[in-house]
């Protein structure tokens, strides 16, 4: 048994003991109310437990990953937000449904985010934390309306160059899996630069699109106008379409599979082809320690004490007389007068 401090220890003791005592100073102070005073002094030592908080140790759990570094490079611009994909739902719910599908196929592995708008910026350094890529898929959103300055899919390049070099040099023995996820639209008229140096030290992954060669409306996001359609000179409603064509040369120049999604049950085939994920050397394993919490067995006599008190609390309030019983009253105390 140990102690996993919710408060620090010095706070605990300015905290409770103070309580403590004045609860058994009102016990001896005022005896018609002795029970009372001994019932907040157990509300009070029962807290005291919670925040020391109680543990035993469980035997250690060694944990060890797999020989994949996954790299997700996500579309945030605003064209994500088309509703053009399955059912007609916006894009972003289709990237989303991916992703979770290739951590489904990696579990073990290493991941790292990087995101593009108007700018790139890694989102996710590599981590095996899965947890933390998954809150950061949950959360996915793209970017305020009111900030888009134009993008181009080469955006993330220099970024995605540098981090999967890093993890080259890192981590040789592992295989790195890229995963590009969007729409392909360039909206700032320039030229894309190519992903060619990239594919030498891209092992697997897939170019994965969205949207729809017809195109789909799109929904502000961002204070002022989220939620509604935005549109063009016309006044009518912008309409986003996938642009294939590019899509399929990035995935040319990583030497990856391009896909179209539009089903969110759609196989994500041939993306790991030549991939056999296995666990790293043992050397690279590590014993994680872990507990077991013993304080939720104080909460309970705690919740039962805090409800007695209240019911105590609430029995003692004042209450309201009705008009009936005040007319009774008075009239008993005229008769009194009388007599």
């Amino acid at each position: 048994m140990h102690l996993e401090h919710l408060i620090p220890l010095w706070a605990t003791i300015l905290i409770f003991v103070p309580l403590l005592a004045l609860a058994v100073v009102m016990m001896v102070r005022r005896p018609r109310q002795r029970w009372a005073w001994v019932r907040r002094a157990l509300m009070v030592a029962l807290l005291a437990v919670i925040a020391l908080r109680p543990a035993t140790y469980t035997e250690t759990e060694q944990t060890q990953r797999m020989n994949a570094n996954v790299f997700f490079v996500v579309d945030r611009t605003g064209s994500m937000n088309a509703e053009d994909y399955a059912d007609g739902t916006p894009r972003l719910d289709g990237v989303e449904r991916d992703m979770d599908r290739v951590m489904s196929m990696t579990k073990g592995s290493r991941y790292s985010i990087i995101s593009f708008d108007s700018t790139a910026a890694s989102q996710l350094p590599l981590t095996t934390d899965a947890g933390a890529a998954q809150a950061w898929i949950d959360t996915l959103s793209t970017e305020p309306t009111a900030h888009s300055k134009g993008s181009n899919v080469d955006r993330p390049l220099d970024t995605l160059t540098e981090a999967v070099s890093d993890a080259r040099t890192d981590d040789p023995d592992s295989q790195v899996l890229v995963y590009f996820l969007s729409d392909g639209e360039n909206t700032d008229g320039k030229d894309s630069q190519s992903f060619d140096q990239l594919k030498p030290m891209v092992d697997a992954g897939g170019v994965l699109g969205y949207g729809t060669p017809q195109g789909g409306p799109m929904r502000a996001s961002g204070a002022g106008t989220d939620g509604e359609y935005i549109t063009d000179s016309s006044g009518k409603k912008g309409t986003s379409r996938i642009d294939e064509k590019q899509l399929q040369t990035i995935a040319d120049q990583l030497g990856v599979p391009y896909l179209h999604r539009t089903d969110p049950e759609a196989a994500i085939e041939g993306t790991m082809d030549g991939i056999d994920l296995k666990p790293v050397p043992i050397e690279s394993r590590r014993d994680v320690a872990s507990f077991r919490d013993w304080y939720w067995i104080a909460a309970i006599p705690l919740a039962c004490l805090f409800i007695w008190e209240l019911g105590e609390m609430t029995y003692r309030l004042p209450r309201r007389r009705d008009r009936r019983e005040l007319t009774s009253v008075r009239e008993r105390a005229g008769e009194g007068d009388l007599r």
